[in-house]
């Protein structure tokens, strides 16, 4: 017991060095380290297997984050593959928001640690988001990039099929490892969408989601897979493109009306107008600050630009973002504009 010397007299002071206090020393010697490491930043290599949605699950706690890591590296042309060997910066900001959520949760100034089972008869459950468009129409619609990177492709099929659907099997040709139950999409070759305004200029890439396929194993010396969904035929020839899991784009709990200046690339299916419920590509993506659940006005893209219509944004890739149609006055066309 020590004694502190104070105006008046003298106050007791008691030496505690119970679990709480030996505890909370060892969180404040650790957290200069994470305040250095979250003032820095963090580079990742990504491992055999990653995607962005894992890697901002492990190092961020919130795999909800990855179009914000998406967004740091640049170089990541396509969210939805990234290879081995390949450097991911976290940003800093990040770090330190994580950091902050995760000395909240540790620190109980009353008791004890806080945990995910004591947090979660806390929790009041919210309404429930809409969709703003289903599983299918989004692998259906694709994604633009301004260049695609493929793993391999569909080479034939022990049958000699050239219509493919669920359930057949089928041999690749890779250009990378594959390991047997790995999954990948099944895709469309990449297709040139010209800006409608010059069509000398490629906008960007257009790819199609087909299906999804498992590896089995090996056959004769080739790679065996074998067809889990198709939602279109699949044929030979079809690429074979990185799996990711799909988060379905719900509708914001505060819709954002960004200001930006874009034209419609084309429409879904290749049709020449778009209505309510259709989906438009836009050449506004990531770069541009768009984000999914945006909202944006369509005006004519000829004199006198009347207003058409509004479209919602649920996909962004690096060259662009796939909208549905929210609502119509007029059809929509390649070469309208787009903004706020």
């Amino acid at each position: 017991m020590n004694k502190l010397e104070y105006p008046g007299g003298t106050m007791k002071m008691i030496k505690r060095t119970g679990p709480l206090a030996i505890f909370c020393m060892i969180v404040m010697l650790l957290m200069p380290v994470a305040v250095k490491a979250a003032d820095e930043g963090l580079e990742y290599t990504v491992q055999k297997g990653d995607t962005l949605w894992d890697i901002s699950s492990g190092k961020l706690k919130d795999p909800f984050l990855w179009p914000k890591l998406w967004k740091a590296n640049p170089h990541i042309h396509n969210p939805h593959l990234i290879f081995p060997n390949e450097k991911v910066v976290i940003p800093a900001e990040l770090l330190k928001d994580n950091l902050r959520a995760e000395s909240r949760v540790r620190l109980d100034t009353k008791r004890k640690l806080i945990t995910p089972e004591s947090l979660a008869s806390r929790v009041v459950p919210g309404i429930k988001k809409r969709p703003i468009v289903d599983r299918e129409e989004l692998l259906q619609s694709g994604y633009f990039a301004k260049e695609v990177n493929q793993i391999g492709l569909i080479a034939s099929s022990p049958l000699g099929k050239t219509l493919l659907g669920s359930g057949d099997a089928v041999y690749l040709s890779t250009e990378v490892a594959v390991n047997p139950d790995e999954k990948f999409y099944i895709a469309t070759k990449p297709e040139a969408i010209r800006n409608p305004l010059n069509r000398k200029e490629i906008a960007g890439y257009h790819v199609k989601i087909k299906g999804v396929l498992v590896i089995v194993g090996s056959e004769s010396g080739r790679t065996k897979a074998v067809i889990k969904e198709a939602f279109k035929e699949i044929n030979p020839g079809d690429l074979i493109m990185g799996y990711y899991p799909i988060s379905l784009p719900v509708e914001p709990s505060i819709l954002r009306k960004p200001p930006i200046n874009g034209i419609v690339l084309g429409i879904w299916k290749k049709q020449t107008e778009g209505g309510r419920d259709d989906i438009v590509y836009l050449n506004a993506g990531a770069g541009q600050g768009v984000e999914i659940g945006d909202l944006f006005t369509v005006t004519s893209g000829t004199d006198p630009n009347p207003v058409l219509g509004s479209v919602q944004v649920f996909s962004v890739s690096d060259a662009g973002s796939a909208a549905v149609v929210k609502h119509t006055i007029s059809e929509i066309k390649a070469g309208d504009t787009v903004g706020n």
